[in-house]
């Protein structure tokens, strides 16, 4: 599909004014700095959602939107999850996105939802976030000792419970 599109642009004769050139945007169909249309980012991003990197990549490949397994979980990490409430029981895991860039998943363990997605691993993360959501009974995680120092501080009474395969490290 071709799409020719003709739009003015803008110019700004003020000395002060940062931006001197500007472009009209076309609802529904342009997003200021975006490389795809609405409707194709949200394909992207429920790709993303429903089978993650390369599961996502290669569905769009299909789909004739194709992307890298990378630039699917960038887009899956650049979403907002819906509010959820703090749940009693929390999965805490890291995952790696390429080489040695890694991202930090919540998952509530309960309905087996995910609750925040982050860029890196440390400490501080899971501890701002166990302090301003209280609650937490339980914390699954892996036998990190940067998770379980922040689960330490951020939820001093949640009992942690690491998976088998680490256990050794505790």
């Amino acid at each position: 599909m071709l799409i020719t599109l003709a739009v003015r642009r803008l110019f700004c004769d003020s000395a002060d004014c940062g931006r001197r050139m500007f472009a009209e945007q076309v609802e529904g169909l342009t997003v200021r700095y975006q490389r795809r249309s609405p409707l194709v980012q949200n394909l992207v991003e429920m790709a993303g959602v429903l089978l993650a990197g390369r599961g996502g990549a290669r569905l769009l490949r299909f789909l004739k939107t194709p992307l890298s397994r990378t630039s699917v979980l960038f887009q899956l990490m650049r979403m907002e999850l819906p509010p959820v409430a703090t749940p009693r029981v929390l999965g805490v895991d890291d995952f790696a996105l390429y080489a040695d860039v890694y991202g930090t998943l919540l998952v509530d363990a309960g309905t087996r939802m995910p609750i925040e997605l982050w860029a890196g691993r440390d400490a501080e993360q899971p501890a701002s976030w166990l302090g301003t959501h209280p609650g937490v009974e339980a914390v699954c995680r892996d036998g990190s000792l940067v998770y379980r120092q922040g689960i330490t501080e951020g939820a001093p009474d949640a009992v942690q419970v690491s998976d088998r395969f680490q256990s050794r490290q505790l």
